[in-house]
């Protein structure tokens, strides 16, 4: 038997990158020009630590004992994504169009795109052809103003639900 395999692990503080993309014609192959298009927003530096992450639950079922058996097992069931509510910085005394405004503007109630993660690159690199990405098609509901932290390290923030409204597609490389 061979030895088992111990793979480095892969830090993710500080290299975790979120954009928010208007249109991917395939999921299995985002092309860099879509990602980086003019309608694209990176909202990795919007987005508070406390945004929901995309989810999943898979239930596991008992299968249906028959007659004759005296053990019974399980079987995979239904699959559900989920997503969650985006905690992010907005400037309400901004001007149209300017930074503190952009995330706001760009996700307006029923707005639907895609949500694109990459892991394991530095946040501050910029996308490029090769790179791995998970996409999420989303639909982001009403935001509504609040604030982020307590006391001096307060800001203020937009909390907006969005769900996941079709198959995701996990680590594609992008192209």
């Amino acid at each position: 038997m061979t030895a088992p395999i111990r793979p480095a692990s892969t830090k993710a503080y500080g290299k975790e990158k979120w954009s928010f993309v208007s249109a991917i014609a395939d999921l299995d192959t985002p092309l860099l020009t879509e990602i980086n298009a003019g309608t694209s927003l990176d909202i990795s530096c919007y987005l508070f630590d406390s945004t929901d992450r995309p989810g999943q639950n898979t239930n596991r079922v008992s299968r249906e004992r028959r007659v004759c058996d005296t053990t019974t097992y399980e079987q995979i069931g239904t699959t559900s994504y989920t997503g969650g509510n985006a905690l992010y910085a907005v400037n309400p005394q901004a001007a149209a169009g300017s930074d503190g405004k952009k995330a706001l503007e760009k996700l307006p109630d029923g707005t639907v795109g895609f949500l694109v993660r990459r892991l394991g690159i530095d946040v501050n690199t910029d996308y490029a052809a090769g790179q791995f990405v998970d996409v999420f098609p989303v639909e982001f509901g009403p935001g509504m103003p609040t604030k982020q932290g307590d006391g001096e390290s307060s800001e203020v923030a937009i909390t907006q639900a969005f769900a996941i409204t079709g198959p995701p597609s996990f680590i594609k490389a992008i192209v």
